[in-house]
């Protein structure tokens, strides 16, 4: 990790097998009640025009890739492996944001987020953003549910982009006492272990080029009416 004027920045690159992502510390939480907060920018400038295909952010990551699930063997970065279990949301080039629920199994939970601003998010044309996503367990005020904000620009106060969220129950969790969150991208020509005999080649692909430079990146868990 590396820090640039009292700023945390992280460069994340595809030159690798087209993914790439980091690991942010465990927040812990004192209360059931409590949510999950996500706070990071995202210069996207030299990801989607260089092959990248979506962004990833994952709150309350649990496991490893590698025996029974669908890898068959560690995905490792930064000497971490992949989780298999997490919840979150994905961002793809042409402003779709999905909430996705990675469950070790080939075929995560996947939902479509309804833009409920209307501004037309364009990580292309608007490539620097703020996002926040809050996240809730089973109760509080964001019980069930995960929420995402946008934001133009460095600041968690730019002109709102893009807002929406998802509720349910497959979407909440049990209190835990703590989450961990990761951040990420990958491109189309990922190839999972499973098709190199449960080893990962770490070569270049589709979309060797492709950074994601994340900074300003918080991650806690706190009573639902803190600010972050």
């Amino acid at each position: 990790m590396t820090h640039h004027r009292d700023v945390q920045v992280r460069e994340l690159s595809l030159a690798f097998n087209d993914l790439d992502f980091c690991y942010l510390p465990r927040a812990a939480g004192s209360a059931p009640s409590h949510c999950a907060d996500f706070l990071c920018t995202v210069d996207a400038s030299r990801f989607f025009s260089n092959g990248g295909h979506h962004i990833v952010f994952a709150l309350d990551c649990e496991g490893g890739q590698g025996g029974y699930n669908p890898h068959c063997g560690p995905i490792l970065r930064y000497g971490k492996n992949l989780w298999s279990a997490a919840r979150g949301f994905i961002i793809f080039g042409d402003g779709a944001v999905m909430a996705e629920g990675w469950n070790g199994t080939a075929m995560p939970a996947l939902a479509v987020i309804a833009d409920t601003v209307g501004a037309g998010f364009d990580p292309v044309r608007h490539p620097v953003f703020t996002l926040r996503i809050t996240a809730g367990y089973r109760r509080g005020a964001f019980a069930n549910s995960m929420r995402i904000e946008i934001r133009l620009g460095e600041s968690a106060k730019g002109a709102l982009l893009f807002a929406g969220g998802i509720d349910g129950a497959a979407w909440g969790l049990s209190w835990r006492g703590g989450s961990k969150a990761a951040m990420g991208g990958i491109a189309a020509g990922f190839v999972p272990p499973v098709a190199t005999g449960c080893v990962e080649e770490l070569l270049p692909r589709s979309a060797s080029h492709a950074a994601l430079v994340m900074s300003r990146f918080k991650f806690r868990i706190h009573p639902p009416s803190t600010a972050p």
